[in-house]
């Protein structure tokens, strides 16, 4: 299996949205000074003085411009003044820095779209238009400190793990190893239609032995992080043994349980 490297991969759901970080250059021999320019930008919004907080900050983002606090707030004030083209092209900026950032928000964009197709499925009324208001970051205090490289490589580190293991799950099965197969779930794994888990576990044990041969072959694989602890994987599995053929579009949920990562849902996807 060959887990693809695109936008189409990598997706975070909004539970695992990073923290704004700001630059770690910013945490050096100029620390005072950024520190008082954002309380000053800070206050100057909550006082209502847009244009002083924007000044401010722009300042800043020429000193710091991989910093995110600091395009957030300028975006933030740029909506206090309804000016939210000028917001979209700071958040725009400040995203597109890193690749993969703008890769994750282009996925994520992607969920809301599909979201919105479902509830337009079912909501005709006229609805009231709500306005951007936008979520200052009031400090920047130690939260802000930790790079947002550090969290995606860790995100990255999980996911690239979990797309290891479906391989390991797709090998052991085609291999017909029962007691490796069952291994990656977790112990009380009980899927509808079974009232325990040993039920279940004696029927795949039956279903593994029963053919002479099986073969499967994973198509379009796609990782998507939950939770910090939880991955969800979809791909097409083609399915053939002497006896039984198909294809079908599948869904694994993992999670990580004392520092294993187990299969805690499988559920065939039909749209």
């Amino acid at each position: 299996m060959s887990v693809q490297k695109t936008s189409s991969l990598i997706v975070l759901a909004v539970t695992l949205l990073l923290p704004l970080t700001a630059s770690t250059s910013v945490w050096a021999a100029d620390n005072d000074t950024y520190q008082e320019q954002f309380e000053q930008a800070a206050k100057a919004s909550q006082t209502g003085d847009m244009d002083e907080a924007i000044s401010i900050l722009k300042s800043m983002l020429k000193s710091y411009p991989q910093d995110l606090a600091v395009s957030n707030n300028l975006a933030v004030a740029y909506i206090k003044k309804q000016q939210y083209r000028k917001a979209q092209q700071v958040l725009e900026s400040a995203l597109d820095g890193d690749p993969r950032i703008a890769s994750l928000r282009e996925n994520l964009n992607q969920i809301y779209a599909y979201q919105a197709q479902l509830a337009y499925q079912s909501v005709f009324d006229k609805t009231e238009i709500n306005l951007p208001k936008g979520q200052w970051v009031l400090s920047a205090s130690s939260d802000l400190k930790t790079p947002e490289r550090s969290q995606l490589k860790l995100v990255e580190r999980h996911m690239q793990t979990v797309a290891d293991l479906v391989e390991r799950w797709r090998a052991t099965w085609a291999s017909q190893n029962t007691s490796a197969y069952l291994g990656f779930y977790v112990s009380t794994y009980t899927p509808e239609g079974y009232k325990t888990h040993q039920s279940w576990a004696n029927s795949r044990k039956g279903s593994l032995k029963r053919p002479s041969y099986i073969k499967i072959q994973l198509d379009k694989v796609q990782v998507v992080p939950l939770t910090p602890n939880t991955i969800q994987v979809t791909f097409w599995q083609a399915y053939e043994s002497n006896t039984f053929k198909d294809k079908v579009r599948k869904k694994l949920v993992w999670q990580k349980q004392d520092n294993t990562w187990k299969i805690v849902q499988e559920d065939v996807i039909y749209e």
